[in-house]
């Protein structure tokens, strides 16, 4: 069996998978986010009882939001209570088995181009989140592209084109990563709030922006173009550098009214002459992706496939 665990701010889900990917068993609990110990033990308990159900031990892999810096603490906004963990060290000494952990962006692209994902069997895929926040992944000629650093493919983290900043008179927003005028900051869920109400309108959900759309509010329009503009600048630099055949969308703007749709058109404005615009297509398995990415990602370093790298059994 393969288990994967997705862990987020306020729950951590569980699930278990045979050798086709069929999901057999699947529960959450919530994170104990500011509190390491708790989460630790959350953890470690989660594991085992998937062990009691399967009747022995599968392999695993873990998605977490944010990145590991150099000394292997996770640095993510929302579980506090990590920081001061380096994380793969502690859960090595707790987990009786080799193990992955992988950033839930990057867990979601590799989901999605395995077995029944949207970009089944393409080697060279960009997976783009959009939702609280804006994440991403990438996969270059068949494998996860991790980097020096292991963040490859943060590109809500790519800053404000001056143009754009200009063009929709823009003010520059501080970033959760800390940094300003990051592109998370305008296109994720909230960033497109802050849009809205920049050009006059009153909603304090990506919903109720949604809903003044539909009724055909000038501000709600006035940022859907805004909003376009920006991710189709955001994902042509992408294309510009990865060149993928496929971009995945997920999260949840990518169910938005004819937003995906849009997206070709708004990256193929700032492409120049003889480049493609790649297929733009939606997540085919939605919130399900990145906890089945992660047990795909612990499965291979299992077997020992280089591409996805992983632990020995009790060692970093």
């Amino acid at each position: 069996m393969h288990y994967g665990i997705d862990v987020g701010g306020t729950k951590t889900e569980i699930a278990i998978y045979d050798r086709d990917w069929q999901c057999l068993d699947r529960w959450r609990e919530p994170t104990p986010a500011q509190d390491g110990e708790a989460f630790l033990t959350m953890l470690t308990r989660l594991v085992q009882q998937a062990d009691d159900r399967c009747g022995g031990q599968g392999t695993l892999g873990l998605g977490f939001p944010g990145v590991l810096d150099e000394q292997g603490h996770l640095v993510a906004a929302n579980l506090p209570g990590l920081r001061a963990w380096a994380l793969e060290t502690t859960l090595a000494a707790r987990l009786d088995r080799a193990f992955v952990i992988e950033n839930d962006s990057r867990c979601f692209v590799v989901s999605e181009t395995g077995p029944g994902g949207a970009a089944e069997g393409q080697r060279n895929v960009f997976g783009a989140i959009l939702g609280t926040g804006a994440g991403g992944g990438a996969i270059v000629e068949g494998r996860l592209l991790k980097g020096g650093g292991r963040f490859a493919g943060e590109w809500g983290h790519l800053p404000l084109p001056a143009a754009a900043a200009k063009r929709y008179d823009l003010p520059l927003l501080s970033c959760g990563c800390g940094l300003e005028a990051c592109l998370e900051a305008y296109i994720a869920g909230p960033g497109l709030v802050r849009l809205h109400r920049h050009f006059g309108g009153a909603s304090v959900s990506a919903e109720q922006w949604h809903q003044a759309w539909e009724a055909g509010e000038k501000s709600a329009q006035r940022a859907r173009d805004c909003h376009l503009d920006l991710v189709g600048g955001a994902l042509a630099s992408v294309v510009k550098l990865l060149s993928p055949q496929v971009i995945v969308v997920g999260g949840g703007l990518s169910t938005m009214d004819r937003f995906v749709e849009a997206l070709s058109g708004a990256i193929a404005e700032h492409l120049f002459a003889g480049v493609e615009v790649p297929e733009v297509v939606r997540s085919r398995l939605g919130d399900a992706s990145g906890v089945r990415g992660a047990a795909m990602l612990g499965a291979a370093a299992s077997a020992g496939n280089p591409v996805v790298g992983g632990h020995e059994k009790g060692r970093p």
